[in-house]
Parts: C-alpha cells; sequence; structure tokens
C-alpha cells in the first residue's frame, strides 16, 4: 500500500499556485502521522497564518514504484505550531495539516493538466471550427477532429475557449499534428493536435485555471475517503 511514512522528504504546493506557468514546490520533512493529520516541518518560503485553511497538494516519492515514483493527495492547512518537540527539549516551527484524499500517481510536469467530460462546461473551436477536447491544461491543450487539420508544426493558431458561459480567444503555437483509428465501430482516422497558447494572456490563466481547479475538486471529492 502506497503511504507517506515519518522520516519521508516531501514537497507541498499550495492549491493556488498550480494555476501558474511555473509551479512553486516547497520542501518538508514529515515529523508525525496521527490517522489523517500529518506534521511536517516549517518550509522555506515560511508559511504564513494567511494560509490557514487552504488546500496543499503534498507529493513524495515511492522508491517501490519504478515507472512513475511520484504521489500525491491533498491536505489542509489547519494548525501552525511554534514549538513542536521533536526530540527531548528540542522544539522548532513545524505545520499540521489534515488530509483530505487518498495518494494517488503523479506527474508534476501534467498535473494539472485535466481530461474534461462532455457536460464539464468546457468547449474549444479551431479557426471558427468546433473540436473535441482531449485534454488542457493553463500552458496548452489537445484536441482531436473526424475533420483533417491544415495544420503544420510550428503554425500559428487561434482558437475560442468556452468556460461555462464566457468565451475567450487564444492565439498558440502547433507542437504536433497526428492522426489515429477512431473508436471501433465508428470508421475513419480521428485527427489530433498539441497546441501550445502563448504567453501573456493573463484573462485565460485567471479563467481557464479556477476551471481546471473547480472540475478537480469534483473529481477528488468522488474519491474522497
Amino acid at each position: 500500500m502506497i503511504a507517506i511514512k515519518p522520516g519521508m522528504t516531501a514537497y507541498i504546493i499550495l492549491e493556488e499556485d498550480r494555476t501558474k506557468s511555473q509551479i512553486s514546490q516547497m520542501q518538508t520533512v514529515v515529523y508525525d502521522i496521527q490517522d489523517r493529520q500529518l506534521i511536517l516541518s516549517q518550509t522555506t518560503p515560511t508559511i504564513t497564518n494567511a494560509q490557514l485553511g487552504k488546500r496543499f497538494l503534498v507529493t513524495f516519492l515511492e522508491k517501490s514504484e519504478r515507472i512513475n515514483p511520484r504521489f500525491g493527495f491533498w491536505a489542509k492547512l489547519a494548525r501552525i505550531l511554534t514549538n513542536y518537540e521533536i526530540a527531548s527539549s528540542q522544539f522548532v516551527p513545524a505545520l499540521l495539516l489534515e488530509r483530505e484524499s487518498r495518494p494517488e500517481s503523479l506527474n508534476l510536469r501534467t498535473c494539472y493538466r485535466i481530461n474534461p467530460s462532455l457536460d464539464s462546461g468546457l468547449t474549444a473551436s479551431l479557426q471558427g471550427v468546433p473540436v473535441n477536447i482531449v485534454d488542457i491544461s493553463i500552458d496548452g491543450i489537445r484536441i482531436s477532429s473526424k475533420r483533417e487539420f491544415s495544420l503544420h508544426t510550428g503554425d500559428i493558431v487561434k482558437l475560442t475557449i468556452g468556460v461555462d458561459d464566457k468565451k475567450f480567444d487564444a492565439e498558440g503555437m502547433v507542437i504536433r499534428v497526428w492522426s489515429s483509428p477512431a473508436v471501433l465501430g465508428s470508421g475513419g482516422n480521428l485527427q489530433y493536435a498539441s497546441i501550445q497558447f502563448n504567453s501573456g494572456q493573463k484573462d485565460r490563466e485567471s479563467l481557464l485555471g479556477n476551471k481546471i481547479i473547480h472540475l478537480e475538486r469534483q473529481r477528488l471529492a468522488q474519491r474522497i475517503l
């Protein structure tokens, strides 16, 4: 069974930071675990009372898993301890978090990329033509269609992304274009394209980032113990 243990080195990521182009990881050490409560060492930069009640992604390495050894779970910051006793007469600052979900296999490079369902409220059009969203993050999108894409690697394209009742235009660069047989019985090939959004589109990052967090919360809520 995959589980985090006292003495392990871990990294914590503030939920809000997962919508940024760069993930800010803070290293910590696991001091103790009691049921759902974890006591971790204070981080650098220091976590303050301003983060109380906020959710963090706690990640750690499970060396027995060779293919993808990194795992993560969600926890809420419950208290900041100023004098936690780690040894006789030895006191240090520490963090008390309450675990909210089971550890799951995690890839930090894609941890805020989601595969939206048809009723997720996310839609996309490529140069005015509706396409399917295979997966999406604030950095890019992978799309599919039965129509053939007239695209080449390096092309700059314009997309329209729908987030519930709002739409915004996004410009990006084509990273890859390929085709694959459609699902058995539907016939023909599906066309795929990976597109990296251009940077500096703050409206897109904010709106799409918040939507991704909302959808992931829904997914995790179905898997919480």
